[in-house]
Parts: C-alpha cells; sequence; structure tokens
C-alpha cells in the first residue's frame, strides 16, 4: 500500500518537473530571442525563423541572417541615412511547442502501457490513459497548426502563438466532441428514465441525467466563451482575464472528459475479461438479499458467472476451485449475503466442502480483507503448496470489476476479476458511480493535477504580456 503510494507521488511529481521544466526551459529561450544581439552572435541552438525590428526606422535596413553549422547567427545590414539605433533580432523554433506536449503525451502512454503490464487493476492505468490522450491530442491540433503555418508563411506565425493555441486548441476540441457527447447524453438520459422507471426515481439513479447536463452545459459554456473572446493569437490587456476562464473551462472540461474515457474504457475492458483457468478460490461479491434469503438477480448473475468459470475449469484442467462467498447481514436482511450465497450454490450442484463463506463484511474493501484472512487460513490448514500465494479470481457485476480490482490490489492480493452481465439501462449509470467513486477515491491528485492545468492556462493566456515585460 504504502509503496503504491510512494510510486503514485513519484509519478506525479515527474509530470510536474517535466510539464513545468519544458515551460521554463522554452521561457527562457524565447526570452533569450527577445534580447538585443550583435552582429554575430550564438545562440547554442539552431532556429529557423529570424525577424529583425530597429529602434528607429529608416537608419539601416537588412540585407541578409542566416546561421551557420556552428550556431552563429548573422546579420548583415547596410547603412541608410546617418545616426545610430539598434535592432532585435527575435529567434524562434515554431515546433518546440508541439513536440514539447508530444513528448509529455508519449511519456505519460509509456508509462500507462508499462503499469498495464505490470498492473491492470490499478489506478494509474486510467490516470496514465486519459493524460495521455489528453497531451497527445493537444499535439496533434498543434502539428496541424505547424503544418498550416508552413503551407502559409504569410501569417507569421511567432513561436510564443504556440502557447496560445495549445489553449485554444482544448476549447476547440470541447466544441468539435459535440456529437459524441450528445448521442452519448441521450444514451445515458434514456438508460435513466428506464432506470428509474424500473427501481425508482433515488439520487443514485438519476446521476447519467445529471451528467448529461453536466455536459452539455459545458458544451455551451465553452461555446458561449469561443464566440465572445478575442482571436487566438492577439489581445489587448482588458481582453485577457476573459481568454483566462476561456482557457482554464477548456482545460478542465477537457480533462475530465478524457478521464471519463477513460474510466468507461478500463470499465468495459475490466467487465469482459476472462480469467485463465489456473484458479485456487473464487470469491463471489454480495450485494443484497431478499427477506427470504434468495438472491436478487444482481447477486445471482455474479454467483452463476462465477458457478461457470468453476465447471468450465475443472473441465479443461481438472483443477477444483475453492468458493468464498461474501458478504455480512444487513439490518433488513434474516441471514448473511455468505450464507444465501452458499446456499444458492450448493441447490446448483456445489460440493459443500468447497465452499467457505465469509459472513462480516459491509463493503467491497472488507469482502476482499476478510476473504484473503479465509482464503490463507484454509490454504495452510488444507496444506496447498501455494498457500503464501494462493491463485484467486472474484466475481461481480461488470461494472464493478475494476474498482473492485483496484481495492484487492491496494490489499495486496493477487487477483483476477470476471463479470457478470447486467440490464442494459442498469449498467450506465453504475459506471457513472463508479467514475464518481474513483474521482473521489483520488480527489487530492485530481485537484493538484487540475491546479497544474490551469496554472498552464493562465500562463498561456499571459504569454504575450510576459515577453513585454522581458
Amino acid at each position: 500500500m504504502s509503496n503504491k503510494k510512494t510510486s503514485s507521488a513519484v509519478k506525479f511529481l515527474t509530470i510536474l518537473i517535466v510539464s513545468l521544466g519544458i515551460l521554463t526551459v522554452m521561457l527562457l529561450i524565447l526570452r533569450k530571442d527577445m534580447k538585443t544581439l550583435e552582429i554575430k552572435r550564438s545562440l547554442g541552438g539552431m532556429f529557423d525563423s529570424f525577424d529583425v525590428k530597429f529602434g528607429q526606422e529608416g537608419i539601416a535596413e537588412v540585407s541578409e541572417i542566416y546561421q551557420t553549422e556552428d550556431e552563429i547567427v548573422h546579420v548583415i545590414f547596410r547603412s541608410v541615412k546617418e545616426g545610430t539605433t539598434s535592432f532585435t533580432l527575435t529567434c524562434s523554433n515554431k515546433g518546440r511547442d508541439r513536440d514539447s506536449i508530444l513528448a509529455t503525451g508519449l511519456l505519460l502512454l509509456y508509462w500507462f502501457r508499462k503499469g498495464r503490464r505490470m498492473a491492470f487493476f490499478s489506478y494509474k492505468c486510467i490516470l496514465d490513459f486519459g493524460l495521455s490522450v489528453f497531451f497527445l491530442i493537444q499535439s496533434l491540433v498543434l502539428i496541424g497548426a505547424v503544418v498550416y503555418d508552413r503551407i502559409h508563411p504569410e501569417l507569421q506565425i511567432r513561436g510564443e502563438h504556440f502557447f496560445r493555441l495549445t489553449s485554444f486548441s482544448m476549447t476547440l476540441l470541447v466544441l468539435l466532441s459535440f456529437p459524441v457527447l450528445f448521442i452519448f447524453s441521450l444514451f445515458l438520459s434514456a438508460s435513466n428514465i428506464s432506470l428509474i422507471r424500473k427501481e425508482g426515481s433515488g439520487f443514485s439513479n438519476m446521476l447519467g441525467i445529471l451528467l448529461s447536463g453536466l455536459l452539455m452545459a459545458g458544451i455551451g459554456v465553452s461555446a458561449y466563451l469561443l464566440i465572445n473572446s478575442p482571436g487566438t493569437l492577439d489581445y489587448s490587456p482588458q481582453e485577457t482575464i476573459l481568454v483566462v476562464v476561456r482557457n482554464i473551462t477548456a482545460a478542465v472540461f477537457f480533462y475530465f472528459e478524457c478521464h471519463l474515457f477513460s474510466t468507461f474504457l478500463f470499465c468495459q475492458m475490466a467487465g469482459r475479461h476472462k480469467p485463465a483457468f489456473d484458479k485456487d478460490y473464487l470469491i463471489i461479491l454480495g450485494c443484497g438479499i431478499r427477506e427470504d434469503g434468495t438472491l436478487y438477480p444482481l447477486l445471482q448473475g455474479r454467483a452463476d458467472r462465477a458457478i461457470a468459470f468453476y465447471r468450465a475449469q475443472l473441465e479443461k484442467t481438472g483443477r477444483k476451485a475453492f468458493f468464498v462467498p461474501s458478504g455480512g447481514q444487513g439490518p433488513d436482511e434474516c441471514m448473511p449475503e455468505g450464507e444465501a450465497i452458499r446456499n444458492y450454490l450448493i441447490s446448483q450442484g456445489i460440493p459443500e466442502e468447497q465452499i467457505i463463506p465469509e459472513t462480516k463484511s459491509v463493503n467491497t474493501l472488507q469482502n476482499m480483507k476478510f476473504s484473503q484472512e479465509i482464503i490463507r487460513a484454509n490454504a495452510a490448514l488444507t496444506e496447498q503448496p501455494d498457500a503464501e500465494d494462493p491463485v484467486i479470481a472474484f466475481s461481480t457485476t461488470n461494472y464493478h470489476v475494476f474498482r473492485a480490482g483496484i481495492l484487492a490490489a491496494d490489499l495486496g492480493m493477487n487477483v483476477d476479476g470476471m463479470g457478470a452481465k447486467t440490464k442494459w439501462y442498469f449498467w450506465p449509470n453504475a459506471l457513472i458511480r463508479e467514475f464518481v467513486g474513483m474521482l473521489v477515491r483520488e480527489w487530492k491528485l485530481h485537484l493538484s493535477l487540475l491546479i497544474v492545468i490551469a496554472t498552464l492556462s493562465v500562463f498561456s493566456a499571459n504569454l504575450q504580456w510576459l515577453f513585454e515585460l522581458f
């Protein structure tokens, strides 16, 4: 547990240092570019764009500007009339901002790929993939801007413009995602209406409608700010506040949009996952029983999924697994959920000696923790060769597999997961609950990232005025 927290902290600090380091280096380079240069000057790098401005017009004019392989810039000018003047030489690389964002996205994507190989049930998979999409999509927009600038050099897009294009690209991406979000919102609302008709109008059954409203409101606010904000490249100091608000709104909305997509993707992948036939124990997570002790369809689906896996493994490998039905007794239940599941397993032909019920847990984390204790005790008692590290799988509903796996991983368990199907109108709202639950679980991390993103948005919007201070 502590190692995982340390790893997450190190990763976050690395992302922060890399992002701020890249921005600092680019700012220093661009600041250096804005200084008054002599006729020959080594800039410590190669540039592809030069612009000369004289302090007093009409005294001199530039004949030629070129840079040699030793990184020295040569400015050749001829006198037009007598007098003294100074000149500034602006040098820039138009692709540098794009490359830095692309590098950040690729770095996060590498971490995602590496982390997924190491541990599928880890929140860093969702975080790394979401941030990878966040940065990589921005880089693709900026690559398009660079290509357009190459085709139309008369636009004279300066290097610092690409900073502001980064924020503008997020606003554009938010608006371009409207068709997908609109269809997604309609589906969420339709599923919620069906859920409310069948299950009642509790707050938890209206999450899909609420999220749909927030998504459409975010699109509307982004469109309003874009229409009423100044151009993407040049604006006055009085217009900066509106640009800052637009940048922060788009950045935060796009961040959550990427994270929502990443969460749904991984929950779907986990729900469809098929474990290997090498399991010693099968944990069945409880979720409520009827007054007479029989199982609701949701819990019965979890038990049936575990039974199907047990029989398939037995047929293919001859390996018998122990069942650990897990769940305590609620205030309105006649028996512990673990006992109710045990009775159902026996009624389905599972040998009683292969069932070890857990009857104290009241939530998913306790399901895993108490089941782990029972498994270790049983493994030691039966003198199994892998008693210290038994191979475990758990069965739950498809939308719940990923978060349950994260909780098990927090306990250091070697687990795999399988998901039981649920009704079409139920899983969208359930997935939103999982999304909100994981956001709340890592709220400090998300708050830190949003502060960084908002800071970069403010920096981007005010960049042209920062340059004028140097």
